[in-house]
């Protein structure tokens, strides 16, 4: 096994990480959307936000992991921060440098690893957003530019250089959120030759109760835990605009996902929001179902329509 080297600038390297003020804080969900995206797309167990301090790589978002940082001196993200191109071993054991890695031989049993540098605006390179096999597959270039996206969505998020885009009542993907994430996540469709359905749902009657920020909050938070149950982790949910959510369904027609509509709405009818009588909140939804190589305007655009259908111009 190799230990990783240090980076020529790795004095600067450790005070930009700490200056972030990113290390030991909570997952957040807007980074944690696009690891969810990175094992989708690759159909890959693991996917990372990992962040090289200097004796650890702590991830700041992980999906198929239960640990939170190993040590830096068998980190992969310890080499892949030594250059500005991405770190692909397509076969650990058939490598030099991790055959004999305990990463390797033992648990999370690393086979393959694809790792793209987050790269600050100073040009220091802080870690990766890097996803993981436990058998050897191959990784072409394509594969290389697709993580790469959604790596530039994760230095953006890292310094806030995006717009907000995260909804602050509900924790979802807001509008902005939503634009930036659907059409990476139509790629992966694309991609595996998958279908696509988009949900656009209406909450009739909502704003009336804007004034009561409590309730108004509470009734939105509902919405939003319910969505998130009965949906999947794959399935892009933004609170799109004040009164209504959005999400992209992948893998599935308008028959499958109109199945996990029914089910929320009959999930949401059951709760009580203690509203007044005389302004109910009426759920109006629009499905459609598509290939992935339309654009997302057009998407929502249709979804939008057929919610006026549905509600006969609300």
């Amino acid at each position: 096994m190799l230990t990783p080297d240090l980076p020529a600038n790795e004095n600067t390297r450790i005070k930009t990480l700490q200056s972030l003020n990113v290390l030991d804080t909570p997952s957040e969900q807007r980074l944690d959307r696009v690891t969810q995206i990175a094992a989708k797309m690759f159909n890959v167990p693991i996917a990372l936000v990992s962040l090289v301090d200097k004796e650890r790589q702590w991830f700041k978002s992980c999906v198929g992991l239960t640990a939170s940082e190993t040590p830096r001196d068998i980190s992969f993200c310890g080499h892949a921060i030594l250059s500005e191109q991405a770190l692909v071993v397509t076969d650990t054991l058939a490598d030099e440098r991790f055959a004999d890695n305990p990463l390797v031989q033992g648990e999370p049993n690393i086979r393959f690893y694809a790792g793209i540098p987050l790269e600050h605006e100073n040009g220091c390179r802080l870690g990766t957003l890097c996803i993981i096999d436990s058998k050897p597959r191959n990784f072409n270039s394509d594969d290389i530019t697709l993580l790469k996206e959604l790596a530039v969505l994760v230095e953006l998020e890292l310094v806030n250089k995006l717009p907000n885009t995260t909804d602050p009542v509900t924790g979802l993907s807001n509008k902005a959120g939503f634009k930036l994430l659907a059409p990476i996540s139509l790629k992966v469709c694309q991609k595996l030759n998958l279908k696509v359905s988009v949900v656009y749902l209406f909450m009739k009657g909502l704003l009336s109760y804007r004034h009561d920020h409590q309730k108004y909050t509470t009734i939105l938070n509902t919405t939003a835990e319910l969505y998130k149950t009965t949906f999947r982790a794959t399935d892009l949910i933004a609170h799109y605009d004040e009164n209504g959510f959005v999400a992209l369904v992948s893998n599935a027609d308008k028959h499958n996902t109109q199945e996990l509509l029914d089910c929320l709405i009959t999930q949401m009818n059951d709760v009580d929001f203690d509203v007044q009588h005389d302004s109910p909140i009426e759920l109006i939804t629009g499905v459609i179902d598509s290939s992935p190589f339309c654009d997302i305007d057009e998407l929502i655009f249709n979804a939008f329509i057929k919610l006026h259908e549905q509600g006969e111009g609300f």
